[in-house]
C-alpha cells in the first residue's frame, strides 16, 4: 500500500482555503506551508482540484 498516512479527508474550510491560495498563484509547497499540512497531502489535493476544474494549472 502507498501513502498510507496521507490525508484523504479535507473539510469544505480547508478545500476552499486551497483553493483560495492555489487562485493567487502559490505554489503547493507554499500553500503546504501557509495550511500546516504535508507537501505529500498539498500535493494530492492540488491534483483532486485541477482534475475537478476547481483551479487552473500553471
Amino acid at each position: 500500500m502507498i501513502l498510507e498516512d496521507a490525508k484523504w479527508i479535507w473539510s469544505k474550510e480547508e478545500i476552499e482555503r486551497a483553493i483560495s491560495l492555489f487562485s493567487l498563484g502559490l505554489t503547493p509547497s507554499r500553500v503546504a506551508e501557509v495550511m500546516d499540512q504535508k507537501a505529500i497531502d498539498i500535493g494530492l489535493i492540488y491534483l483532486h482540484l485541477l482534475q475537478e476544474g476547481k483551479i487552473e494549472g500553471g
